[in-house]
């Protein structure tokens, strides 16, 4: 009876491995951001630069910088812009934000390929000015979907919408708008914009 006994737990036991190795390896893959990404996808974070406090401030959001997943030799890479525009491996682009959190949105299109070796070592664009050549963060997405998807995922805000009046860091964002030569009434696009987009669907939040 002993021996029925424990044979029936033995083969319960390999019976239970296999779900088991299934169950671990599905929490993998909705876990590990390397197999969820697509090229295309726009992944946000809470930046830990000096102006990322600033941006949150101005925009009312915790999203203060993103990228674009571009493919490398079959690897995620984020295209971004820290001083030039540069390609960061995935996990280190996530390792960098706020503690290591991260969203990430897909557009609604198919088998997206991102044409992005012409943005290789452009200039970060402190001025946030369109059409000089170089880019910030948001500027970058809403340039790449605009002409080479055909999508403007978001209308252009006068700077002077996203300043909160009353706040007490008001001076100090406007110092720092006048030192890189920013007005009120130029047009810009935040991450939060690109955030909030309509093209997009979370991926994950």
């Amino acid at each position: 009876m002993k021996k029925t006994i424990m044979i029936l737990g033995i083969i319960l036991l390999l019976l239970a491995l296999p779900f088991s190795s299934m169950v671990v390896e599905t929490m993998t893959a909705q876990t590990d951001p390397i197999k969820e990404v697509r090229e295309g996808d726009v992944i946000f974070q809470t930046s830990q630069s000096q102006q990322s406090p600033l941006i949150q401030i101005a925009t009312r959001s915790k999203i203060s910088h993103c990228g674009i997943i571009v493919m490398k030799n079959s690897k995620p890479y984020v295209l971004e812009t820290l001083k030039t525009l540069v390609v960061t491996p995935l996990d280190k682009f996530i390792a960098r934000g706020e503690g290591g959190k991260y969203w990430l949105k897909r557009s609604h299109k198919e088998n997206i390929k991102i044409k992005y070796g012409s943005y290789l070592g452009k200039p970060y664009d402190l001025a946030f000015k369109f059409d000089n050549g170089k880019f910030y963060c948001s500027e970058l997405i809403y340039d790449i979907y605009k002409n080479q998807l055909g999508i403007e995922l978001c209308e252009p805000k006068k700077v002077s919408d996203y300043l909160i009046l009353g706040t007490d860091k008001l001076p100090q964002i406007e110092k720092a708008m006048k030192k890189r030569g920013i007005t009120k009434e130029q047009y810009a696009v935040a991450p939060v914009d690109i955030f909030e987009s309509d093209y997009l669907e979370d991926v994950k939040q």
